[in-house]
């Protein structure tokens, strides 16, 4: 019998969609454009300031174990206020700073904050509240972090330009603080059993799709079991390769202007990876529930291939730069949808929280490591060559990782650690 009311699990999809929008694509996607401004009435290189990002990043590889694990035993609306009042109060404080070390301290509780809303909340609840289609779900609500992106960067730089920096932290602070506590309130809730409901689709999935669920989730391991697995390290070092050629679109606009190609031309191509993330976020997710997540890690593999080789031959060819930058969007986009759908078919739903929060600590970890030596070696070498080659040599490394780790994915009767074999 079908529902005739709506499932509440679209007004968690909703909540999520603007606590992730405002806290990912409004104050995340937005903390760049403070940097010259913030750094030129400070008297400081921006070089300097932007320490803050890196210090954001080691806090997260850190925090993100203990922040699943919050929103494993707590009730999810208060660990979001917690969140809200972590990542977005810091970023309201920075608009009374007056010395760069204030952006060094806050961006511990900035990092912890945005751990929790931003990186596990959408993730873990669509996993409780959904029964089918994750793939496609996860793919809207990626979709729509950018498109609030979108929408935010230049109401930021608009304000920035004729209410200062200062008034602009404020601003989108104050006014992302009352969105993402309301929607956190009013719109999310912990689980379906703790409003007598059902996962939305989990009574009306077609017989095959529920057996396929049945026979890919039967395997339920625990933290310490699956941390101790070979496949746990290699899904972990799969996160790190996929990221560490995702986090390259932060030098599209430095590699077009070593290729020749004007402000102009480097802006657009950096639009069309980012139209590329938008759309690809949508598509992924639905690739991933037709043919399943391994099928779509080779896809998007291969697409990358083609995307790194063409980056290399487009430097005659505007129209080939612009295409390369839209599909390695679409690929990077697949991060954030094929971490938590690898982790639940890795290990199952008992201990998926925990689980998913340690495998996520890859993405900051290609961050850490990947964006500032991929600068060094432009540095050194004055051109994008060996950059290009090695993220040849992380898709392959992404590649062996996905394959062997699926193949070594635990089983029922127990997953004994790679020294044990």
């Amino acid at each position: 019998m079908k529902e005739k009311k709506l499932h509440f699990a679209w007004f968690v999809l909703a909540g999520t969609v603007l606590i992730r929008g405002f806290a990912g694509g409004g104050i995340n996607m937005t903390s760049s454009l403070f940097l010259n401004p913030v750094s030129q009435d400070l008297g400081v290189g921006v070089g300097t300031l932007s320490v803050y990002f890196s210090i954001t990043s080691v806090v997260m590889v850190l925090w993100l174990p203990f922040a699943g694990k919050l929103l494993h035993k707590y009730d999810v609306r208060l660990v979001a206020l917690m969140g809200a009042v972590l990542q977005i109060l810091s970023f309201v404080a920075f608009g009374f700073m007056n010395q760069v070390y204030g952006w060094y301290l806050l961006a511990i509780p900035y990092a912890m904050g945005s751990s929790i809303i931003v990186n596990l909340l959408g993730p873990i609840l669509i996993n409780r509240w959904f029964a089918k289609h994750e793939g496609l779900i996860l793919g809207i609500q990626m979709a729509f972090v950018g498109i609030f992106g979108a929408i935010l960067q230049p109401y930021t730089s608009h304000l920035i330009a004729g209410q200062g920096w200062r008034s602009a932290y404020f601003i989108v602070g104050g006014l992302s603080f009352v969105v993402v506590a309301l929607a956190a309130l009013l719109l999310l809730r912990n689980k379906p059993e703790d409003m007598h409901l059902i996962a939305y689709g989990k009574n009306d999935a077609p017989a095959q799709e529920a057996q396929k669920k049945q026979r890919d989730h039967a395997v339920e391991i625990s933290e310490k079991t699956a941390v101790r697995s070979a496949s746990f390290y290699l899904l972990l070092l799969f996160m790190v390769a996929i990221t560490g050629v995702g986090v390259f679109t932060q030098h599209i606009p430095t590699y077009g202007s070593l290729l020749g190609y004007t402000v102009q031309n480097t802006g657009v191509a950096l639009a069309c990876a980012s139209i590329g993330s938008a759309i690809g976020s949508i598509i992924i997710g639905i690739v991933c529930d037709k043919i399943g997540s391994l099928k779509t890690c080779y896809g998007i593999i291969v697409l990358e291939i083609i995307a790194v080789g063409g980056f290399f031959i487009s430097g005659a060819n505007f129209a080939l730069f612009g295409a390369s930058s839209f599909v390695h969007g679409l690929v990077s986009s697949s991060i954030m949808i094929l971490g938590p759908i690898l982790t639940l078919e890795f290990y199952g739903q008992l201990d998926y929280e925990k689980i998913y929060a340690k495998v996520s600590m890859g993405a900051p970890l290609a961050s850490i490591l990947l964006i500032p030596a991929y600068g060094f070696i432009y540095d050194l070498m004055k051109n994008y060559t060996l950059v290009l080659i090695a993220m040849f040599g992380l898709l392959i490394l992404a590649a062996l990782c996905i394959a062997v780790g699926w193949r070594k994915r635990c089983t029922i009767d127990g997953c004994p650690g790679w020294w044990e074999k």
